[in-house]
């Protein structure tokens, strides 16, 4: 298959590495069989529009993101400006209240 399916399915695989899913509970997930989801992965089969954004609401990340071939830092700041964008403004406060305890912890 083509360098750009490869590209596709090595992102996918990342993401749910670092989600720490299974193929089998990211599959259940995206409503696919985990045998499809490892074709995708290894680059083996296309994907519909559909099925690509199965995939990114069972990752939490945008389906662009899972196209975009960026770092993994901007794959990091996608997903948690998908995640902020699916909570309430009450709780987003919260959240940049937590990431700034947690940057003057580091500091």
């Amino acid at each position: 298959m083509s360098d750009l399916l490869e590209k596709i399915g090595s992102k996918i695989r990342t993401l749910r590495t670092a989600n720490n899913l299974s193929q089998q509970k990211m599959a259940e997930l995206a409503e696919i069989s985990y045998k499809y989801l490892g074709e995708i992965e290894r680059g083996q089969v296309n994907l519909s529009v559909e099925i690509l954004i199965k995939i990114s609401n069972a990752l939490h990340v945008e389906a662009s993101e899972i196209l975009a071939m960026n770092s993994a830092e901007d794959t990091n700041i996608s997903r948690a400006k998908f995640l902020l964008s699916e909570l309430s403004e009450q709780d987003v406060k919260r959240a940049i209240d937590l990431l700034e305890a947690l940057k003057k912890h580091s500091a």
